[in-house]
């Protein structure tokens, strides 16, 4: 999947979770899928931040 897709999902999941979160108040579902929409965005934050301080390869 590209990073567009995750980026999507991650905020899916993330909203998902806060409007759980927001109309069963509390619930442990919410916070677990916020959690890993969470760590979905964060992961692909890495990613990025990753790719741009790489140094690109040169062919001889």
């Amino acid at each position: 999947m590209d990073r567009l897709t995750w980026l999507l999902l991650a905020l899916v999941l993330v909203l998902g979770g806060l409007y759980l979160h927001v109309h069963l108040a509390g619930d442990w579902l919410a916070f677990l899928v916020a959690g890993v929409g969470a760590g979905i965005g964060i992961a692909l934050a890495g990613s990025v931040i990753h790719d741009a301080f790489m140094n690109p390869h040169r062919s001889p």
